[in-house]
């Protein structure tokens, strides 16, 4: 399934008909591509579980629809399943039915110091103007609206693409490309909305979609978790972009960054040096206490999240990270 979920399926899908699964959280992580990292974060599983689940039930209520069926404690969410079909493979038709829509639909509220698409415009690969802007956005100032962007899923790196593509890849109507934005616009919404009431900011984040079997749409994967979603507290990142912030300061990612342009295979790649002990147990306590005050449910007996990131400022100041 993925570097930080297992997938048990207990039934297949079919074209007329959902399947079911289990998808199981772990604690492994991922950064810059290179898929699992040798250290485990403490208690990461469980707390993206109970998010994504809590985000799901809450949701429903605004009338966007999801495969999710039931939370399963400590860490596990049972969900309906939907037929993969390849682009590459088989050209999608609007008669296909119960099927993954293979995009990645991303929202972005404003461009923090991480986000790919500050990065884009730096390095002249966009220009402002292709957004609506005059000049490059500050990082951390909102927008007036959010980006709505749309990247490939089923292909083996994540490509941008045009919205004319993105339908004609995904064999969309256009009432149906609509219905798509609209649920990452709602979703988006409810996140800022949640977000703002615990005094974190919502920089950016995604969502999948699928057709059922009568093509209607579905919300599908996670959402609104620190791994989907860019959470700031008081300017900090509140996710795995702590440990990214750390390996930018490390030999490793340049040669990480070396070897992928020259096209080594991952059994070729440098490893990782080990993050530090006590960041590791910091970034762990960013997932348990930003997970507990989101649902509101002291499941970890985590620490505030105002108190863990102020440790961890503490900690970045003095080894100048």
């Amino acid at each position: 399934m993925g570097s930080v979920k297992d997938l048990e399926v207990i039934k297949k899908a079919s074209e007329n008909s959902f399947g079911t699964g289990i998808f199981s959280f772990t604690d492994d992580f991922s950064v810059f591509d290179y898929g699992k990292m040798p250290e485990k974060i403490s208690g990461k599983g469980e707390a993206l579980c109970r998010m994504a689940s809590h985000n799901f039930e809450k949701i429903s209520e605004l009338n966007v629809s999801s495969h999710f069926i039931e939370f399963i404690k400590p860490n596990k969410m049972k969900v309906k399943l939907v037929q993969v079909i390849y682009p590459q493979k088989r050209k999608l038709t609007e008669n296909d039915l119960n099927y993954l829509i293979p995009l990645e639909v991303v929202f972005r509220n404003m461009l923090p110091e991480g986000s790919s698409l500050l990065s884009r415009f730096r390095k002249g690969e966009a220009t402002p103007e292709q957004y609506g802007f005059t000049e490059i956005p500050k990082p951390n100032t909102f927008f007036d609206k959010p980006i709505i962007e749309f990247f490939t899923k089923l292909e083996p790196t994540d490509r941008l693409l045009a919205e004319k593509e993105a339908k004609e890849l995904s064999a969309l109507t256009q009432s149906e490309l609509i219905q798509v934005k609209s649920f990452a616009l709602k979703v988006n919404s409810f996140l800022n909305e949640k977000a703002s009431s615990l005094n974190l900011v919502h920089a950016d984040g995604k969502i999948e979609t699928a057709f059922s079997p009568e093509r209607k749409l579905l919300l599908v994967d996670v959402f609104g978790t620190l791994d989907e979603n860019r959470f700031l507290f008081n300017g900090i990142h509140v996710s795995k972009q702590v440990a990214r912030d750390y390996y930018n300061t490390t030999p490793w990612k340049k040669e990480l960054t070396d070897a992928m342009s020259a096209g080594k295979t991952k059994e070729d790649w440098p490893a990782p040096s080990e993050l530090p002990v006590k960041l590791l147990e910091l970034i762990s306590e960013f997932y348990l206490s930003a997970a507990q005050e989101w649902i509101q449910e002291n499941f970890a007996s985590a620490r505030p999240l105002k108190k863990v990131v102020e440790e961890y400022k503490e900690l970045k100041k003095q080894h100048n990270w």
